[in-house]
């Protein structure tokens, strides 16, 4: 599993969770499915369960290494937006092997966020 190369992880979970008030998680995987790093906003509680959180992660890196493999006809995602009625879901490349998930409620504009986030991941790529 390729490490997490962030000099300090605090401060870049914080920096992301400080962006918006409506952040429910931030969550870090690699693209085999494996958690990197987790961290919840306090007082939230899931909406799924556990095993349903692990089908829909598998999902969701299965969509993304879909897209990374057509990707040279249809270029490199930026990010991808999930919209439901109880939550807003986005998805960031964070390496060539890790995604950037980031669950808001539905409360906040979440273009804003999503300018925002991508603003301190462009950063993190200038000073690694």
């Amino acid at each position: 599993m390729e490490q997490l190369k962030l000099v300090n992880q605090e401060k870049f979970l914080n920096n992301i969770m400080n962006v918006s008030g409506n952040i429910r998680y931030v969550m870090i995987y690699d693209l085999d499915g494996n958690k990197i790093l987790k961290r919840t906003m306090d007082g939230v509680t899931d909406l799924l369960t556990e095993e349903e959180n692990k089908i829909a992660l598998k999902h969701t890196v299965d969509s993304w290494n879909f897209k990374n493999s057509v990707s040279e006809k249809i270029g490199n995602a930026k990010y991808t937006l999930q919209v439901y009625d109880n939550l807003i879901r986005v998805i960031f490349p964070f390496s060539e092997k890790m995604l950037l998930i980031v669950t808001l409620d539905n409360a906040g504009k979440s273009n804003d966020v999503v300018d925002r986030i991508q603003s301190i991941l462009s950063e993190h790529k200038e000073n690694e």
